[in-house]
């Protein structure tokens, strides 16, 4: 038998007994013995053993009632030691909250292998106890895991939407939020500084902290407050959980990683607000051009009109001249037929250019209203 180690307490009212049980005992635990029931109550109420050897039949306070009062406190192994044989008293000694029972005047190789088993089943029943209390905190410190990756991922899914600093702090907010921590966040950008608290609109107490909290490093923690720096977000935790160590330090790890997600994603912020930026610039540029196309448009057409008209009122008047001039039909005749032949190529050309002008015109009319700056329009 493999000798399980352990500290046994004997009661037993009868010293020679005491001593026999002893002899017996110390070979492979140690041992401490007591006469009466009240004394063993009292020195297990001050250090238990791994288990008491106990007799059934003593004056005072018997074995009974001793274990039924030992096991209001304890749960360590009873092994009763009786000299009574009668079934009905082996069962008072189970009803009384008894592991076990053995007979007087007891075997030596039955009492120690009894009295090692029972230690041995209870130091097995703690280990899986142990065991069972260590693999729950590991299965609680994995979901917990999971839930703050959780948390790290929804931040990033819907910072990267963020087009504002408002928008962005808010995202962080919400994140740390959802880690149960209080706080106030402070993001710069290019245009302008955002300050936001968990609870609502910030103090000016709490905006002033967060401008000062740069001067104290990247990570800063005095007692349940933790500060969290970059060149452009600051993070100010308010109740940092101080009970767990390993939870604090997770938290930190966890602040500290949205903060620099948070830092990077202000260059976001700032290339959207630029691009923004240009994007209206563009549309006023296109929205100048096209109603300055528009005008030269309908300049050029009155034009065209506007010259053939005064082509027109040049041949009726030089036709008037001729009464005067004293010229004759011949001459008026050769004269009209060389001004009407060059007005009709004059207004050939005109023809012409204006279709061709006209036609490039809508031509970068279309090319603007569609957006299309810079497209393969051809002005020549």
């Amino acid at each position: 038998m493999t000798a399980a180690p352990g500290r046994v307490l004997i009661v037993d009212d009868d010293a020679i007994t005491r001593a026999i049980h002893r002899t017996v005992l110390a070979e492979k635990f140690d041992i401490e013995t007591t006469g009466s029931g009240q004394e063993a109550l009292e020195i297990c109420r001050e250090h238990l053993p791994d288990l008491i050897l106990l007799d059934a039949m003593m004056p005072g306070i018997d074995g009974y009632e001793t274990c039924r009062q030992l096991r209001q406190f304890t749960d360590i192994p009873i092994i009763f030691a009786t000299s009574n044989e009668t079934l009905d008293e082996h069962l008072k000694a189970f009803d009384a909250g008894g592991d076990d029972l053995i007979i007087k005047p007891v075997v030596r190789e039955i009492l120690l292998h009894k009295i090692a088993l029972a230690i041995a089943q209870k130091n097995k029943q703690k280990n899986l106890i142990n065991e069972n209390g260590t693999l729950q905190n590991m299965a609680m410190g994995f979901l917990s895991a999971v839930g703050e990756s959780g948390v790290l991922e929804k931040f990033m899914r819907s910072s990267m939407a963020c087009s504002t600093s408002k928008a962005l702090g808010e995202s962080l907010v919400q994140a740390i939020t959802d880690f149960g921590l209080e706080c106030s966040v402070l993001i710069r950008t290019s245009q302008v500084s955002t300050v936001l608290n968990s609870r609502g609109e910030p103090s000016e107490m709490e905006r002033m902290i967060l401008e000062q909290s740069g001067s104290m490093g990247r990570i800063f923690q005095f007692g349940h407050r933790l500060v969290v720096n970059y060149e452009r977000v600051s993070v100010i935790v308010n109740n940092l959980p101080m009970d767990d160590e390993g939870k604090s330090g997770r938290m930190r790890d966890n602040i500290t990683t949205l903060a620099e997600m948070a830092n990077t994603l202000c260059d976001n912020v700032d290339m959207r607000l630029a691009s923004s930026s240009r994007a209206e610039q563009l549309q006023v540029a296109l929205t100048t051009a096209v109603a300055a196309i528009d005008t030269l448009h309908e300049r050029s057409h009155n034009a065209q009109v506007d010259i053939r008209i005064l082509l027109q009122d040049l041949m009726e008047k030089i036709e008037k001249t001729y009464s005067w001039i004293g010229i004759s039909r011949d001459q008026e005749e050769r004269i009209s037929k060389i001004m009407l032949s060059s007005v009709d190529k004059i207004l050939s050309l005109l023809g012409t250019t204006g279709d061709q002008s006209d036609e490039q015109l809508d031509k970068v009319l279309s090319a603007l209203k569609d957006g299309h700056v810079g497209g393969e329009v051809d002005l020549f």
